[in-house]
């Protein structure tokens, strides 16, 4: 089997492993075991993508809805997400949240969005029935507001550092594999390839800036903790962890 060949059948494996989800009839233990190959495979994917491979790719476009609170969390944590995962993206209206970049990383970066948002549900009913919750002064939407801004800061900053370790290691690695390189073709290539394959959907962006008040200290503090317990890193290697939920 020549290498196109196999890169083909290496995407469908990755498609059909990302639809075995919960709410399409799997067990919880078979999607998240699903979702940790689909994580090994796109980071071995990414590893092994020579630049012909990469002027060849695709770049794919993904669309997620959150009609519930955990928008508020997710708002403030997507532009670290897709910093992250190498992508572009923007919002549509209050609830819609479109992501655009290679087909791995859009993938990646749609999984990780799920991710994400589970473990925010799970820790703010976490939250919910513990003592400080039921010990709070400020108001129930405040403090669970203030617990959301928490939990996207957290996540936030640890995107942004595994970004930075992530980009570290891809410039050293190809570096090393190419004698006087500087590690970096690759890297503008894919965002030059991005670039040009984003302008061609005639797409025009405005930049919306943000601010918050947190008015509950002690759940904002509770938020922070959670977004430190959610598994983002990207498994590398046969022994890594892939990202998953936070269990009891």
């Amino acid at each position: 089997m020549d290498q196109q060949s196999e890169l083909t059948k290496v995407k469908a494996r990755i498609r059909a492993l990302a639809s075995r989800t919960v709410e399409r009839g799997c067990s919880e233990a078979e999607a998240m075991a699903a979702a940790a190959k689909v994580g090994e495979l796109l980071e071995v994917y990414g590893l092994s993508m020579s630049e012909v491979e990469l002027r060849e790719e695709a770049c794919a476009q993904r669309v997620l809805v959150f009609a519930d609170p955990r928008r508020q969390a997710m708002n403030w944590l997507f532009p670290a997400l897709l910093r992250f995962t190498g992508c572009r993206g923007w919002t549509v209206g209050r609830t819609d949240y479109v992501i655009f970049g290679l087909e791995p990383d859009a993938q990646m970066a749609e999984y990780l969005m799920h991710v994400i948002a589970n473990a925010l549900s799970w820790e703010e009913q976490e939250y919910r029935s513990s003592p400080d919750y039921a010990r709070r002064r400020a108001r129930a939407q405040t403090a669970l507001r203030s617990f959301r801004l928490g939990f996207a800061d957290r996540v936030s900053s640890r995107l942004d550092e595994l970004a930075s370790e992530r980009q570290g290691a891809n410039r050293q690695g190809q570096a090393d594999a190419t004698p006087g390189g500087t590690g970096t073709s690759l890297i503008v290539l894919k965002e030059q390839k991005i670039e040009q394959e984003f302008r061609a959907l005639g797409v025009r962006l405005r930049t919306v800036t943000r601010s918050a008040l947190v008015h509950d200290r002690g759940a904002y503090g509770r938020g922070k903790e959670a977004g430190g317990r959610v598994h983002l890193e990207r498994p590398v290697g046969a022994g890594a962890a892939a990202p998953s939920l936070p269990r009891r």
